[in-house]
């Protein structure tokens, strides 16, 4: 075991200074160390080991410091209290959020680490602020950058609130969504599988939509005809739209555009942009280093973003560039699964890279499913 111990660990120090993960090859190391403190034979060290007075402190101190840094640096557990990933998480799921994927980011404050959080607030009582920023954005290195596809942790850019939703356009993509459809970069991107869309179908008539919707077991409305047609609404997946079109006795499958909810402003709710949850862009995200003519047309896009940069380096001395702005932050554009009912970047605008916290990628427990081994540890996709 112990020569096992000898290889493995210099192993995973090597292979993340060559990655340029230096703080995992300094936790590495520390961990080789105390690996060594507590099954090396070297007589000194079996002596101390033998004191306790002083192991049971060591041994409680280290505990609380080893949880409060795995909590803070490696991984967050997190409870999915709204549906707007269904049927991907659902209400109640509990998710695992790996913070190593994209690189931990520091607190802000000490009311961000666990425990100190609680010793913090007890010094400072009521008159303590918990959404102060104590210290400045610092993220560490991690093992992969942000990917369209991945289901993020991340603090609404509004109100700090935790969210959890799908990447679906990166740092200097053209994104555009046509009829319920998400283009990014001019190209159709592939529909999550278990995503929900609010869908019309047109049956050719009521006995034939009576039988398909009992036999699919859907969740259907009637929402009246069309040219004397039965027409129903409710939320399909992707894979059942396309069955649909392919039945005999539906005339017409797809999503709803029309809703009344369509009528909902938008981000960047100005008036004069007539965009919706189902049309909408394109839009540009913006990327580190982007710049941009401060014309009428790119203040209706970016203005707010603008403004939330010009307050966050407000410290800075940035001199006036001619009337072109350059941006200092990337820009992801997050959608939930559940499409049409989900609180996401059409709503509130492109999500700062400094807002993120990691990636769920299990599901460790869902009291919805059925079985004991189906609720317990799913892969996320």
């Amino acid at each position: 075991m112990k020569r096992l111990l000898i290889i493995i660990f210099p192993i995973l120090i090597l292979l993340h200074i060559i990655l340029g993960i230096w703080w995992l090859a300094i936790s590495w190391a520390i961990i080789w160390f105390i690996v060594w403190v507590c099954t090396t034979s070297v007589s000194i060290i079996v002596r101390l080991r033998r004191k306790s007075w002083l192991v049971y402190p060591v041994v409680m101190v280290g505990s609380v410091l080893a949880a409060i840094i795995l909590k803070t640096l490696f991984f967050g557990i997190y409870k999915i209290p709204s549906g707007s990933m269904e049927r991907t998480i659902v209400p109640g799921d509990v998710v695992w959020v790996n913070n190593l994927i994209y690189g931990p980011r520091l607190p802000y404050s000490p009311y961000e680490i666990s425990w100190i959080n609680g010793l913090v607030w007890l010094m400072q009582g009521r008159t303590g602020d918990v959404q102060e920023k104590w210290w400045p954005y610092r993220r560490l290195k991690g093992y992969t950058s942000p990917k369209r596809g991945d289901i993020s942790v991340f603090n609404h850019p509004n109100h700090n609130m935790i969210f959890i939703k799908r990447i679906v356009a990166l740092p200097g993509d053209t994104l555009q969504i046509t009829d319920g459809k998400v283009f990014v970069n001019g190209e159709e991107q592939i529909r999550p599988v278990k995503s929900l869309y609010f869908s019309k179908v047109e049956f050719s008539n009521r006995d034939v939509a009576s039988t398909v919707i009992d036999s699919l077991q859907l969740r259907f409305f009637s929402t009246g005809s069309y040219n004397e047609t039965p027409v129903y609404s409710g939320a399909l997946f992707p894979s059942q739209m396309e069955d649909l079109r392919h039945h005999p006795g539906v005339l017409n499958s797809g999503i709803d555009t029309c809703r009344a909810d369509t009528a909902w402003t938008v981000y960047p709710h100005i008036e004069d942009i007539d965009w919706t949850i189902d049309n909408y862009g394109p839009y540009r995200l913006p990327y580190k280093g982007m710049v941009i003519e401060k014309n009428s047309e790119n203040l209706m896009l970016y203005g707010q973003l603008i403004s939330q940069e010009e307050e966050q380096n407000k410290s800075e001395d940035r001199p006036d560039n001619n009337g072109l702005f350059t941006f200092s932050n990337d820009y992801f554009f997050i959608i939930g699964d559940n499409f049409h009912d989900s609180e996401d970047s059409r709503y509130f605008g492109p999500v700062r890279e400094d807002y993120l916290i990691g990636k769920a990628t299990f599901i460790l427990y869902s009291p919805s499913s059925k079985g004991f081994f189906s609720k317990i540890i799913n892969r996320l996709y």
